[in-house]
């Protein structure tokens, strides 16, 4: 029988990675104590991740590693132990590089380019680092890389040829875990697209999904996109590196639970972050243009503008601009779009529809 186990008990923790309260400590199994407030494991292991066993902990504090008749003695109280701040791991930068091919098995990369400028789309791999997973069916992996441009985590999810997220969703350092490539790994995420922030001064949007940043970054070049990678992943620490840049939120749409819908959970992150110096904004468009069912769906900007667009026709030039007029006709929502987003029609009617492409059929 192991010293420690998970404790066992329905009793949830916040966990030190997401915050959430959805983390189960380590316990002594002989005293009944817990090792230390930072090993356990968060049980939201697609979201978070955070796993901190007795023994890496052993490892991190040598000093500190007690014989079998010193276990009950030191940790009789585990609230007396200094809280350790954990350092994160990253990844080889060539781990990045090696991933960006086969992208003609990369369902989520030929979605975009059967909807956007294939130059745009091939832009978009290259900003964003975007890779494909051999071996989890071409899933893309979306590379959460830091202001530093160290590589804190690599996100594999698959998609469907229509662009639609499938249930399979992983991460790059839990297949070389379990492939025995690495023995030990300290997952602390960071917003998608970070990386991006010292060489663009663009106002910042923030968004709860990778595809979506990816989406909206083709659609609405002149904001600087990023993601959270869900609902709760908005929070002080992800967002300290965007103190002193202007930032605006745009939320999912979703169902009222407990804590409210997504845009009243981050209105109120947003109210408490601007006290404490951020410079933040929330939209509401979606709040105010979706329907119910667009609500009980989950609806996200990118799903609202694609929706709005996908009757323009496959090529569109900057002569055309009779054709914009023709859609604020038949549809006000692309009238909103441009007033939202502060468009120029030129360019917007350039966004979509070549379909040239480097790595596209």
């Amino acid at each position: 029988m192991y010293k420690f186990c998970l404790h066992k008990s329905s009793k949830k923790h916040h966990c030190p990675e997401c915050g959430q309260q959805r983390f189960v400590k380590y316990i002594d199994q002989e005293t009944g104590d817990y090792l230390s407030n930072e090993v356990g494991r968060c049980d939201r292991e697609i979201n978070c991740g955070y796993h901190y066993p007795p023994k890496q902990y052993f490892r991190d504090h040598t000093n500190e590693k007690p014989t079998s008749l010193q276990y009950g003695k030191i940790f009789q109280n585990s609230k007396q132990l200094k809280q350790t701040k954990i350092k994160p791991s990253y990844h080889d930068p060539m781990a990045v590089k090696e991933s960006q091919s086969n992208f003609k098995q990369n369902n989520f990369i030929q979605f975009l380019y059967s909807k956007f400028d294939g130059k745009g789309v091939n832009q978009l791999i290259q900003d964003y680092k975007i890779g494909t997973a051999l071996h989890n069916y071409y899933g893309t992996i979306f590379w959460q890389i830091d202001e530093q441009q160290k590589v804190r985590s690599g996100k594999i999810i698959n998609y469907t040829k229509a662009g639609r997220r499938t249930k399979y969703i992983n991460w790059v350092h839990a297949k070389k875990l379990k492939q025995k490539q690495l023995n030990k790994f300290h997952l602390k995420q960071c917003l998608f697209g970070l990386h991006l922030l010292n060489t663009n001064q663009k106002p910042i949007a923030i968004v709860e999904s990778e595809k979506t940043a990816c989406i909206m970054s083709l659609l609405f070049a002149k904001y600087l996109w990023m993601a959270t990678g869900s609902l709760n992943g908005l929070n002080e620490e992800k967002l300290k590196p965007l103190k002193n840049r202007p930032i605006i939120l745009y939320p999912d749409l979703g169902r009222e639970g407990v804590n409210g819908s997504p845009y009243m959970q981050w209105k109120l992150k947003k109210e408490h972050l601007n006290k404490v110096g951020f410079n933040i904004q929330i939209s509401d468009l979606l709040e105010k243009k979706a329907n119910h069912n667009q609500r009980l769906k989950g609806l996200d900007i990118a799903d609202y503008f694609l929706k709005t667009l996908k009757e323009k026709p496959n090529i569109m030039i900057p002569k055309q601009e009779g054709i914009i007029q023709t859609f604020i006709q038949k549809n006000s929502a692309v009238l909103t779009l441009i007033k939202t987003f502060d468009l120029d029609k030129g360019k917007l009617l350039n966004r979509v529809g070549n379909n040239d492409s480097k790595y596209g059929n």
